[in-house]
């Protein structure tokens, strides 16, 4: 009896002890024993819309290699990134003749390389408007038309969005504004999202959609709600960062940033490109493990604005309302592309 009792008094000791360690690592621990957070930085420098040409509608699109030269100069001296990332829209190739094209991408992209960082590159709709993706990869070096990395905590994952809706086929030599992204680049990104990372997007067309000015709705990506679904499904993703469209924007919608840089030839915010500090602070509890990262973003230019979010894996709630900033009337730059399309013989 004796035994047994003093059993009984062991195993009520070890149990109390348990769920007392339990209720301090689940309450206690990530707050007087966090791990040491970790910093990583990129910059992001989008929309460059190089062209000889003095100007197209509200693009300075001969200020490109100045513009350029500043932002490579600024993050080189002064931010000293780890990862510098290229959102696309290279050159300004509306109308353009496919060598002259090929040129133009030569010239600015010889400014890019000057990066003392890793550099990475999204495809945007107007590198194809005279050219083919191969033929863009080919003279800026990429190796696929999509990137992942794992770099320190962080996966990089940067999306193609430039497809055919009618097949699923590589858009190539033609006038386009909104993104599609085929079945097959889902499915790459669903298995590059499978990671206990936390992971930030990059994409030339943003997945989600805004509000004009006139009440109207901008849709970057036909299939957008594909895109975010697919982004969603891991609850590691913390953020998207986008080109594409002429304003500031940041919104976050299940869990989930989704920021816009304005463009780095938009007259009204000229010389706009981003500085992203993300900084990763793992969980050190064993029974409930919930690491979170906050970044800090943001635009340089003559429009600056700066955003300062914070993110844990899986946390869906708490909704933030939409924050835009257009430099630039969104009707008169979706005109400009319509005119770019429709306009007269290539040069």
């Amino acid at each position: 009896m004796r035994k047994a009792r003093w059993g009984l008094i062991v195993v009520g000791v070890v149990v109390i002890a348990g769920v007392a360690w339990w209720c301090f690592d689940v309450f206690f621990m990530d707050k007087y024993f966090p791990a040491t957070p970790t910093l990583f930085k990129i910059g992001f420098v989008n929309d460059w819309e190089y062209d000889e040409r003095k100007r197209m509608k509200h693009k300075l699109t001969n200020r490109a290699p100045v513009e350029l030269r500043t932002a490579v100069d600024f993050l080189n001296k002064e931010f000293q990134p780890d990862v510098v990332v290229g959102g696309g829209d290279y050159i300004e190739s509306s109308n353009v003749k496919k060598e002259k094209a090929k040129r133009y991408l030569r010239e600015i992209n010889t400014i890019f390389r000057d990066i003392q960082a890793e550099r990475f590159y999204a495809l945007g709709n107007h590198d194809m408007r005279s050219l083919t993706k191969s033929e863009v990869r080919e003279i800026l070096g990429m190796e696929e038309n999509h990137i992942m990395r794992d770099i320190g905590d962080w996966r990089i994952i940067v999306l193609d969005t430039n497809f055919n809706k009618e097949d699923d086929s590589d858009r190539a030599e033609k006038n386009y504004v909104v993104g599609y992204v085929a079945r097959s680049e889902l499915e790459w990104l669903r298995k590059n999202l499978d990671t206990d990372r936390p992971v930030i997007v990059f994409s030339h067309h943003a997945p989600v959609s805004f509000i004009g000015e006139k009440g109207q709705l901008v849709q970057n990506i036909l299939n957008e709600e594909s895109v975010r679904t697919v982004l969603e499904e891991r609850g590691n993703v913390v953020a998207v960062v986008s080109g594409h469209s002429p304003l500031s924007y940041h919104e976050r919608r299940n869990g989930i940033h989704y920021f816009i840089v304005d463009t780095l030839v938009n007259e009204p915010a000229l010389g706009s490109f981003a500085t992203i500090e993300l900084t990763y602070m793992p969980s050190t509890s064993k029974f409930r493990p919930i690491s979170c990262a906050s970044i800090a973003l943001s635009q340089k230019g003559i429009h600056p604005q700066e955003y300062e979010k914070r993110w844990c894996f899986n946390e869906r709630d708490n909704e933030e309302p939409r924050t835009s900033f257009a430099s630039v009337s969104i009707e008169a730059a979706e005109a400009g592309e319509e005119e770019n399309e429709e306009s007269a013989p290539q040069k």
